[in-house]
């Protein structure tokens, strides 16, 4: 009894803890939201699984559920992922009707779950499995989250039958199993009334369609693994096996071993093939639609086009074992090759062939897609002939040709699975055409070697036998990796090398210096030094890959970074004519009224594109014209978006204006300490207007007043907006740039003149959102043609 005050203290002290630790349910009433930064959880009672708002960004969230304990808690499901919510004010509540809604910062229904509100829920639980139900009264599942899967599939949840397809708006075709074989080949069942399957506990995959029940295997077969089978944005099918000591995951499985087979792998017209690592090139007569990005493909040089009147020569070129998967006009077997030629000669949709020589079979392509260049020997040799225009100059192009053929089905050999995760977006390798890039699966094989002699030599010759399939399979995954990706990381080595050690300057600014460079397989970029940069390695590289993922014409296309202590750099496309700043200002080239009316609704559309449809909300804090670039064709193209979110900010928004910003471009509520939206990008982009048609920068209008750039500004717009809707086109031929000489759209004018008043307004409520100017924008481009 003496040692029970000594006790009771103890146990008393745990009872906070107790109370704080994380439920596994949710009752009618209650709410999940984020409070500074920290989300309110839900943890399975044996803590394998979470269930929260999810951060996938800086203030940007999703309702998910993740693995508790893996390196970088890996979401297994998500509702509505399209449609992320902000931090401050969203929230998941089981309402007392039964619904389990997630609402936005204003309110807004985002998702809700399926099911009759008068269900009787009475709680939401997350199970040991990671399934997420809603339970009524007596204990019946009203909901799950099993029955809405998104892009994985866990142990114990059922599924229907198991295929792989690509689906867009043009195309809906299965590529696995391999659409060439039948059901018997595939060891697929016809004859399958049940459509279901699902994952069990020790890594087998059961499907009703499986012929003999033959169920697809994990190579770590076996009880007390944590899984997960993943569709990973690389088209893949992937068993992933999670190792409890470190939280990394390992590919247990993968559908396919021969990644050139993924449909759509290297986009419309591209080829895919092997060096042993899957490459994408254009074939002859095509080039590249965006460099950096295979998913857009290839285009032709010269269009061929079906004008009746006039019928343009064609040629056709020989590409040995090619092949164009799918969007056959038409099947004609025992036909002779130049019989071929004429059925898609005297079709103008018609984009080539597909010929096997001894069946004779003939099969006209409406689109070339699915292109690869390496076929198996246990199938028809097949030949692919492209239709070109005869003015298309393919000498001195080369073809491309089956390096390695690919027969052998590797599959991952548990005594080498990988301990790293495989990354939906890794390094970028992108092979020019007809060069092999062999120093890449060089250094991959060598690492192995290395690994296997460490590891065991003792049973050198054993591995020997097989080490080749191993690295085979490895150098095929990690070069379709790199090859489907947008993004990659470099080296500062290989950027000393393609800057010439940094000799070209291009510019220079608040975040840093820009050098020109030239990679090694021959693309021009710009090479950005950052400057105060604070964050940590792995947050500075997981908000570039975001960053990177985003895509549109009007911005500068980011190819990958470097970050090697102590250097941070940005690697973007180069832009041929620089910005707008020197060519509207320095009299570099004279822009004409209709150049500067689509400069203008560009810039519009890629900030609407940031503002309104990025997953990330990215507010640009620096729009000017230095910051929008011109291409050879004179598109304008937004550079610097996204920094604002990696430069050292300090919590404050004083720190922001100090780092971001450029006098006479910022918004009043930069020096007043506001909270900075995207209205200080229609801000700006006002300014951005009024150049465009004075033909000066608002600085000089300050300095020749010898006033503040603020005071000018607002006796500029104030005499604009008078002046904007008087009658006298007088007016506005003395404010538009004297060099056009009185060239210009009057009704264009006077609608930027008018959006410019509007989003320079003081008050940042009444400044339009950037969608409305491209709509107003795009109303003024069908105005009548220049006086």
């Amino acid at each position: 009894m003496a040692t029970l005050p000594m006790i009771l203290p103890v146990l008393l002290s745990f009872l906070p803890l107790l109370s704080a630790a994380p439920r596994d349910t949710l009752l009618p009433g209650s709410s999940l939201s984020v409070d500074n930064g920290q989300a309110d959880v839900l943890r399975s009672r044996d803590g394998t699984f979470s269930c929260s708002l999810y951060s996938i960004y800086t203030n940007a969230f999703t309702f998910s559920i993740w693995y508790t304990n893996s390196e970088s808690k890996t979401a297994v499901w998500t509702a509505n992922r399209g449609r992320p919510v902000h931090s401050r004010g969203a929230a998941v509540t089981l309402r007392k009707g039964g619904a389990l809604v997630l609402t936005d910062y204003d309110g807004v229904v985002v998702w809700q779950s399926e099911g009759d509100d008068s269900s009787g829920v009475q709680y939401a639980q997350l199970l040991d499995t990671g399934n997420l139900v809603m339970k009524n009264s007596s204990g019946g599942i009203v909901w799950q989250s099993f029955d809405s899967p998104t892009d994985t599939l866990l142990p114990t949840q059922h599924s229907s039958i198991l295929s792989l397809i690509y689906d867009d708006a043009d195309f809906h075709e299965i590529y696995w199993p391999d659409p060439d074989n039948g059901e018997y080949q595939n060891n697929r069942n016809r004859y399958n009334s049940t459509r279901s399957g699902g994952l069990d506990d020790t890594g087998n995959f059961f499907s009703s369609d499986f012929a003999d029940q033959q169920a697809l295997v994990a190579c770590d077969q076996g009880l007390g693994i944590k899984r997960r089978l993943t569709l990973d944005p690389d088209g893949n099918l992937r068993l992933y096996s999670l190792n409890s000591s470190d939280g990394r995951w390992s590919v247990s499985w993968i559908a396919m071993s021969q990644p050139c087979n993924i449909h759509g792998l290297c986009g419309p017209n591209g080829i895919c093939r092997y060096l042993p690592a899957p490459t994408c090139s254009c074939p002859p007569g095509y080039v590249m639609s965006n460099p950096g990005n295979w998913s857009q493909g290839c285009r032709p040089l010269v269009d061929i086009t079906c004008n009746v009147e006039q019928v343009q020569p064609v040629k056709f070129l020989r590409l040995r074992g090619t092949d164009f998967w799918g969007s056959d006009q038409l099947h004609v077997d025992q036909v002779s090759l130049e019989a071929c030629k004429n059925i898609c000669r005297s079709d103008c949709t018609c984009k080539g062939f597909q010929y096997q020589q001894g069946t004779g079979s003939c099969y006209p392509k409406s689109s070339l897609f699915n292109g690869k260049a390496a076929i198996s020997p246990k199938k028809p040799f097949r030949t692919m002939y492209l239709k070109l225009p005869v003015s298309v100059n393919i000498s001195g192009v080369s073809i491309p040709r089956i390096n390695v053929l690919v027969s052998r089905e590797y599959r991952p050999d548990c005594r080498q699975m990988s301990a790293a995760p495989v990354e939906p977006f890794p390094d970028v390798h992108e092979a020019s055409q007809g060069e092999a890039k062999w120093l890449y699966f060089y250094g991959f094989a060598g690492a192995i070697f290395v690994l296997e002699v460490f590891f065991i030599a003792s049973a050198w010759c054993f591995v020997l036998r097989w080490e080749l399939g191993a690295s085979e399979i490895r150098a095929v995954e990690e070069g379709y990796k790199v090859m489907a990706s947008n993004f990659r990381r470099y080296s500062y080595k290989e950027l000393v090398k393609a800057t010439r050690k940094f000799k070209d300057e291009l510019g220079r600014g608040g975040s840093g210096i820009v050098y020109k460079g030239i990679l090694d397989d021959g693309r021009a970029v710009a090479v950005k030094m950052l400057e105060n940069i604070r964050h940590c390695e792995e947050e500075f590289q997981a908000e570039l890959r975001v960053i990177g993922r985003i895509n549109h014409m009007n911005l500068v296309r980011i190819w990958g970074f470097c970050s090697e202590s102590p250097y941070r750099m940005l690697i973007t496309e180069y832009i041929e004519n620089g910005s707008l700043a020197d060519i509207l200002f320095k009299d570099k080239i004279l822009l004409e009224w209709k150049q500067r009316f689509n400069i203008a609704l560009g810039v519009a559309k890629g900030l609407a594109y940031l503002h309104h449809e990025c997953l990330e909300w990215v507010i640009h804090c620096d729009v000017k014209p230095e910051n929008i670039l011109l291409d050879q064709n004179l598109e304008p193209k937004i550079a610097d978006f996204g920094l604002a979110k990696l430069l050292n900010r300090g919590g404050s928004n004083q720190n922001v204006s100090r780092v971001r910003g450029t006098i006479g471009y910022m918004a009043p509520e930069w020096i007043s300490s506001l909270q900075i939206t995207a209205k200080v990008d229609v801000y700006s982009y006002g300014v951005v207007l009024l150049e465009l048609v004075l033909g000066r920068q608002v600085l000089d209008l300050a300095i020749d007043a010898n006033e503040e750039v603020h005071k000018v500004l607002r006796e500029l717009v104030g005499m604009l907006a008078q002046m904007v809707d008087g009658e006298q086109p007088s007016s506005i031929n003395e404010v538009v740039d004297h060099r056009l000489s009185g060239h210009f759209n009057d009704t264009q004018v006077r609608t930027l003149i008018r959006l410019a008043v509007s989003c320079l307004d003081e008050e940042r409520s009444k400044r339009p959102t950037m969608e409305s100017v491209v709509q107003t924008l795009l109303l003024a481009d069908e105005s009548c043609s220049m006086r």
